[in-house]
C-alpha cells in the first residue's frame, strides 16, 4: 500500500489548490477526484456561468446600442455559445491536470472511503479506499495527513419534482442547447438573479419566485434595491414573500403551484435555493470527525478537524459557499501541515455577483451586527461622476466605503457598477494590510479609469472627496 505525506479527496478550487501548495511545500499528494479536476467552480459553476455572462452582457450592447454606431441586423447560435463554454472549461480542467502532474501529484479517479482511525505509531492519519471510475476496481493508500474538500450540490427538495429535463438545477441550466421561451426561477439569490439576467438578455420571459421580503437578501439593502429595479425595468417579473407549494413536470414544460393557488406555466423552471454538503459516505463519522446536525465539518483556526492530522476545507466548513475562500482554505491547511502556523481570516473576504452592472462586495457593510458597536462613516461615489465611466456608456452604478469614525481604517465596501469587482479588489487589498483613508487618497490612481471612483468613495466617508460636493466639508 502506497503512503502519501497528505491524500486530497476532492478535486475542486479547495481540493487542487491545496494539492498544488503542498507540492510546492516539497510534499508527496495524491488527489481523489470522482468526477471532474476543477470541481463545481470550473464545470459547473463560476466559469461556465461567467461565460454566458459576457455573452449576454455583449448581446445587451447589440440590441441597446452605443452613442455614433447603429446595428441594423445581427443573429447568434446558442448552441455555439454553449459549445465554446463547453471549450473553456475543458482548457482549464485540462489546466489543472497538467499543473498537477507537473508537480507529481498522483490523481485518482474514482470515489474515496475512509475505512480507518488514525495510527500515530506509524504516522497515519487514515487509509483510504478508491473505488476507481475506469475499471470499476478498488485499491487503497495511506496517508500522514488527509484534506477533505469535497465540495457541495445544488439541494433537491421532494416537492419540487427536480426531472433534471423540464424542472432543472444549476448544473442542468448550463448545458441547455436552445432558449426556453419562459422560465421561472425559484430563489433570488446569487444563482437565481445571475440566471435571470442572463436568460432575459437571450430573450427568454423570465419570473423570479423568491420566499423572502426581498432579492439578494444577504446583501446591502440599497444593492438589493438598486438590483430589483435593474431587473424590473428589464421586464424580468420578480414575486417577493411567495412560497411555491409544488412544481410537477408536463411534455412541454412545468408548472409551478403557489401557495396563493396561483399557477405559473414555463417551458423551463430552475431552482436555486440552496446547496448541501458532501459530506456523507466518506467514513467521517466511522472515524469519529465531529461534524454540526447539517453534516458541516468542524474546524479550527488551522482548518483541522478534532482529528488531529485530518483537515477540511471550503464548502464543508465554516464560512461562505465561494470559490476563493474554497483555495484560501486549502492554502491554509496546506501551510499548516507544512509547519507553517496559519490561522484562517475571513475579516476580508471579497465577493461579486454578476447581474448586468455587477455587484461587489468585501467587509462589514450597512445593517451588518459587528458595526452596532463601532463609530463608522460612509462615503459613496457615483459612477455618474466619473469620467471613464461616462466614456464607457457605464454610468449606472456607484460605490460605498465604511471607514471606522476613530482611526480612518477602511472596513468594508459595496457597489454595484461596471467592473465593480475589480474595484472591490483594491479595496480588499487596502483592507488586507490594515489601509486607512489617507492610504486610498495617496495611492496615485491612473487618469482616466474606473478605479479613481475608490479613492473618492473612500474620502467621502469624511466628506472630502475632490469631485464631489459634500456639505459635511464646509461644517468642520
Amino acid at each position: 500500500m502506497e503512503n502519501f505525506d497528505i491524500c486530497v479527496i476532492g478535486g475542486g478550487p479547495a481540493g487542487y489548490v491545496a494539492a498544488l501548495k503542498s507540492a510546492l511545500n516539497g510534499m508527496k499528494i495524491a488527489i481523489i477526484e470522482k468526477d471532474k479536476l476543477g470541481g463545481t467552480c470550473l464545470n459547473r459553476g463560476c466559469i461556465p456561468t461567467k461565460v454566458l455572462y459576457s455573452k449576454a452582457k455583449f448581446l445587451n450592447s447589440l440590441k441597446s446600442g452605443v452613442s455614433g454606431f447603429h446595428i441594423d441586423k445581427y443573429n447568434y447560435s446558442y448552441e455555439d455559445i454553449i459549445n465554446y463554454k463547453d471549450e473553456v472549461v475543458s482548457t482549464l480542467v485540462g489546466g489543472v491536470s497538467k499543473l498537477l502532474k507537473a508537480r507529481n501529484v498522483s490523481i485518482f479517479n474514482g470515489a474515496a472511503f475512509i475505512v480507518s482511525a488514525p495510527d500515530k505509531k506509524n504516522n497515519i492519519s487514515g487509509v483510504i479506499k478508491i473505488q476507481e471510475n475506469n475499471n470499476n476496481g478498488e485499491l487503497e493508500i495511506s496517508a500522514s495527513n488527509v484534506i477533505i474538500a469535497t465540495g457541495s450540490s445544488p439541494a433537491m427538495i421532494p416537492a419540487f419534482h427536480i426531472d433534471h429535463s423540464n424542472i432543472i438545477t444549476s448544473d442542468e441550466i448550463l448545458n441547455i442547447k436552445s432558449i426556453p421561451k419562459d422560465i421561472a426561477i425559484i430563489g433570488a439569490g446569487v444563482i437565481g438573479c445571475e440566471f435571470a439576467n442572463i436568460f432575459n438578455e437571450f430573450g427568454s420571459k423570465v419570473t423570479m419566485l423568491e420566499l423572502l421580503p426581498s432579492i439578494l437578501s444577504t446583501e446591502d439593502k440599497e444593492i438589493s434595491k438598486f438590483t430589483n429595479k435593474i431587473l424590473a425595468s428589464k421586464d424580468i417579473e420578480i414575486k417577493t414573500s411567495i412560497e411555491v407549494d409544488n412544481i410537477s413536470a408536463e411534455d412541454k414544460g412545468a408548472i409551478v403551484l403557489l401557495k396563493t393557488g396561483e399557477k405559473i406555466n414555463a417551458e423551463k423552471v430552475l431552482v436555486s435555493i440552496g446547496r448541501i454538503l458532501n459530506t456523507n459516505n466518506l467514513g467521517l463519522k466511522e472515524i469519529g470527525v465531529e461534524l454540526d446536525s447539517k453534516g458541516k465539518i468542524k474546524t479550527d483556526v488551522h482548518n483541522e478537524t478534532n482529528i488531529a492530522g485530518i483537515y477540511a476545507c471550503g464548502d464543508i466548513i465554516d464560512g461562505p459557499m465561494l470559490a476563493h475562500k474554497a483555495s484560501y482554505d486549502g492554502i491554509i491547511a496546506s501551510e499548516n501541515i507544512a509547519g507553517r502556523k496559519r490561522e484562517k481570516n475571513y475579516s476580508v473576504l471579497p465577493w461579486s455577483i454578476y447581474v448586468n452592472p455587477p455587484i461587489g462586495t468585501v467587509g462589514m457593510k450597512e445593517g451588518d451586527k459587528e458595526l452596532e458597536n463601532i463609530k463608522y462613516r460612509v462615503g459613496r461615489f457615483s459612477y455618474g461622476a466619473n469620467g471613464m465611466a461616462l466614456a464607457m456608456e457605464e454610468k449606472e452604478g456607484f460605490l460605498k466605503v465604511i471607514t471606522e469614525e476613530e482611526t480612518g481604517k477602511i472596513i468594508g465596501a459595496t457597489g454595484i457598477g461596471a467592473d465593480m469587482p475589480e474595484l472591490i479588489a483594491e479595496i480588499t487589498a487596502i483592507m488586507h494590510f490594515n489601509g486607512t483613508i489617507k492610504d486610498a487618497e495617496f495611492t496615485i490612481h491612473s487618469h482616466p479609469t474606473l478605479s479613481e471612483i475608490v479613492p473618492e468613495a473612500v474620502l467621502d466617508s469624511i466628506g472630502e472627496a475632490i469631485h464631489k460636493y459634500n456639505p459635511r466639508m464646509f461644517k468642520k
